[in-house]
């Protein structure tokens, strides 16, 4: 009886672990399914995120290239070099807080710039204005009376948001990071306050005691241009001519053409006095002003032997070009030259000639703006680049640059010869060397051809020892002559003796 009794217990007892185990593995089961199903939701999430992030970092097609960078690793040399200091113009620096204080003088350009707008709008209507004289002053009044109210009533605006609202693709397009985090509203908004500034700051130097708008004192205005061609501080030029022909293309005889206005605002950097009409490109922003004031007005720097020059020759001539004061040892004769391009270095017959270069406390600001916008926007065309990398290896330590100072080829304002090495030094650092122009391969290798032949340092220790100065060439003279004479006699006197 107790053994049946356990059987039935026993079959039970199973009964009941199989009933147990096959509801642990239904819920295992279920489990599973939404685990699987929580991972295929993972998945699609994982791929609608990174699909959202690669759409992000989509442009749309674009009718112009690029042009506006961040320095990067050129700022670990220099940050300075790129921040502005006074006025941030585009959005690449538009946090900074030390640059909110001109935020209202922006804005209140803004205004002028839509009321000047909207005056010339209506110049038609003013008959009895004749002379420039007379409409100059009609565009600047500040008294508004019932006739011209008009132009406060911000008529223009709505034109000025339809162009960059047009243009805000190409806009975003022309800088070299992603500007997604910024709305539309917000960007168009940025773009048209700077934009309206720069335009009203330049009229206002132009037109001078006419124009009633934001005149800075010199003090503040050399600080102001400085800033405006920093290469993070842009606005692609494109965008300020729009603006500006769209407000002011109704009065030619009035209003210059913008390029005409930017050359005439930066002109303390054109040395070679360019106009507007000898620029055959077009420019992309004030920072590719400066470097196109540094090109040879006839823009022809290629020579026709390009393809003929190996990376590995280029790269063996430049790391082996002497510093001046070895070429000087050498016999080679440094020139300032009246060329006004800094690139026109000649040499020939042992003559180096080398235009003057006037270096100022912003000169090397100004020229690492410059090259690093060409290291990422004219990569095939690094001219400026290349011809500091050549006084890089010129400029190697202080009496290098007193040798060069002294042939007033450097004329500076930097305090003391170390830092005119330094600065040379420095704008090359982090930057792509090898290959080199070829107009400047040609000059390195002819360079290196009369450095490496003995008898021009032969020939230059001799001048140096005793034909240095005046005294030294007069008193060699009388000892050569001396050692003639005597020479001569002796030769005399021998022939003497055998007769």
């Amino acid at each position: 009886m107790a053994s049946i009794i356990q059987l039935e217990n026993r079959e039970t007892e199973e009964e009941t672990n199989g009933s147990l185990r096959k509801e642990l593995l239904d819920e295992g089961d279920i489990v599973e399914s939404e685990r699987e199903e929580h991972f295929s939701d993972s998945v699609k999430d994982w791929e609608i995120n990174i699909k959202n992030l690669i759409n992000n970092q989509r442009c749309p097609n674009l009718s112009r290239p690029c042009c506006i960078y961040r320095a990067h690793v050129l700022r670990d040399v220099d940050c300075a070099a790129f921040t502005p200091k006074i006025i941030s113009i585009g959005p690449l620096h538009r946090f900074q807080k030390h640059l909110k204080g001109m935020n209202e003088t922006k804005i209140k350009c803004l205004h002028k710039f839509l009321e000047h707008a909207a005056k010339t709008a209506r110049l038609h209507e003013q008959q009895g204005l004749t002379s420039l004289e007379e409409l100059l002053s009609f565009l600047g009044s500040k008294e508004i009376d019932h006739q011209i109210e008009r132009a406060n009533d911000f008529s223009c605006l709505d034109n000025f948001l339809g162009i960059l609202k047009s243009l805000e693709n190409d806009i975003r397009g022309s800088y070299g990071e992603n500007l997604n985090d910024i709305g539309s509203e917000e960007f168009v908004r940025l773009i048209l306050v700077d934009a309206a500034f720069i335009i009203e700051l330049f009229l206002g130097l132009h037109f001078q005691s006419y124009w009633d708008t934001f005149q800075p004192p010199t003090y503040l205005l050399v600080f102001i241009r400085n800033d405006l061609w920093l290469l993070e501080n842009q606005l692609p030029f494109f965008v300020l001519e729009e603006l500006y022909n769209s407000a002011f293309r109704f009065c030619p005889d009035i209003y210059p053409p913008f390029l005409e206005l930017s050359i005439n605002v930066f002109k303390i950097y054109n040395d070679q006095n360019k106009e507007s009409i000898t620029f055959t490109g077009k420019v992309n922003h004030f920072t590719d002003l400066l470097r196109a004031f540094l090109l040879p007005s006839s823009g022809n720097f290629q020579d026709k032997e390009q393809n003929s020059i190996s990376e590995n020759q280029l790269l063996s001539l430049e790391q082996h070009l002497p510093s001046a004061t070895h070429l000087h040892a050498a016999g080679v004769k440094f020139c300032a030259t009246e060329s006004k391009c800094l690139l026109d270095i000649k040499f020939s017959n042992g003559r180096l000639e080398i235009p003057s270069l006037h270096l100022w406390d912003e000169t090397g600001i100004r020229f690492r703006n410059i090259i690093a916008l060409e290291q990422y926007h004219y990569p095939q065309e690094r001219i400026i680049s290349d011809y500091f990398t050549l006084m890089d290896y010129l400029v190697d330590t202080s009496d290098d640059a007193d040798l060069l100072v002294g042939k007033k080829i450097i004329k500076h304002w930097l305090g003391s010869s170390n830092e005119v090495a330094s600065l040379f030094n420095s704008l090359c650092v982090n930057i792509l060397k090898g290959l080199i122009n070829p107009s400047f391969f040609h000059l390195i290798e002819e360079l290196n051809k009369y450095h490496d032949q003995p008898w021009h340092s032969w020939k230059a220790a001799l001048r140096s020892q005793y034909f240095s100065t005046p005294w030294r060439s007069a008193s060699t003279t009388a000892a050569i002559i001396l050692l003639v004479l005597t020479l001569a006699q002796t030769l005399l006197a021998a022939f003497s003796i055998r007769t």
